[in-house]
C-alpha cells in the first residue's frame, strides 16, 4: 500500500465511503495494517484465527458434554 493510499484512509475526504466507515466506528488504521501484509501473511493469519476458533469450540463442547 502506498503512502498516498494510506493517507486517504487515515484522513478520508468527506463524503467518501472511507469517511462513512470511520464515522460508523470502523478503525481504518487496522485496515491499513492488514493491507500492508502480503496475501500469504493474510492467509496464515486467517488460518491461525480458524485454528483458535476450532479450539474454542472444542473447549465449549467438552464443557457441555
Amino acid at each position: 500500500m502506498t503512502k498516498d493510499k494510506e493517507e486517504l484512509l487515515r484522513n478520508p475526504k468527506p463524503g467518501t465511503k472511507a469517511a462513512a466507515a470511520r464515522e460508523f466506528g470502523i478503525d481504518l488504521t487496522l485496515t491499513i495494517e492488514r493491507l500492508r501484509r502480503t496475501p500469504e501473511q493474510r492467509i496464515r493469519d486467517l488460518q491461525s484465527y480458524i485454528n483458535d476458533i476450532e479450539k474454542l469450540r472444542a473447549g465449549l463442547k467438552s464443557r457441555t458434554s
